[in-house]
């Protein structure tokens, strides 16, 4: 769930940089600027450019885009600029390498060492070994895969932080329910 959840935020990021990243080229941070998908006056969610390029005739459809003097219009897109959603891009990636390069605990004892515990988890050799064993030992016995310790929490942890990476494009169709926190 981990690999699919981490590619799903991956490419999510990935599109929200790619967007921004070709409105940079036009964008300047005093520019007041509307955008609307799929510019078509007729189209009901294109109403609000609709309604603005009716109320001031000095704005200039472009496309997408129409700029506008409205200052609270202005306001709301300073907010969302290119540049920032560039930061918030860079920002989410940032959160989703610390989360997944978070590690398990590791002991020098492989009985006080988190069963989920590898190499990449600065785990020694002979340690990785014993612990290996030791969780042979334990599915034979429980009949289960032996489970991230609530003590350790890395598991827990990483499902949150990419849940909550994730919130925000649960309206994208590759979103799976199980993703919400």
């Amino acid at each position: 769930m981990t690999a699919d959840l981490t590619a799903f935020l991956r490419a999510r990021l990935d599109e929200d940089a790619a967007t921004p990243e070709g409105a940079l080229e036009w964008h300047s941070p005093g520019s007041r600027v509307v955008m609307a998908e799929g510019f078509n006056e007729y189209e009901a969610y294109d109403q609000s450019l609709k309604v603005l390029l009716e109320r001031d005739h000095s704005l200039m459809p472009f496309g997408c885009v129409a700029v506008t003097d409205y200052d609270a219009d202005a306001k709301y897109i300073a907010l969302h600029d290119p540049a920032r959603t560039l930061r918030e891009v860079e920002a989410k990636r940032g959160l989703l390498d610390a989360a997944l390069s978070d590690r398990h605990h590791v002991s020098a004892d492989q009985y006080e060492t988190c069963p989920c515990a590898t190499a990449t988890d600065g785990l020694a050799a002979y340690t990785l070994a014993a612990l290996e064993e030791l969780n042979e030992e334990r599915r034979q016995e429980d009949g289960v895969e032996p489970q991230c310790w609530e003590s350790c929490g890395r598991d827990a942890r990483v499902r949150r932080t990419l849940h909550l990476l994730a919130l925000p494009y649960a309206d994208h169709p590759d979103f799976l329910p199980e993703w919400r926190p």
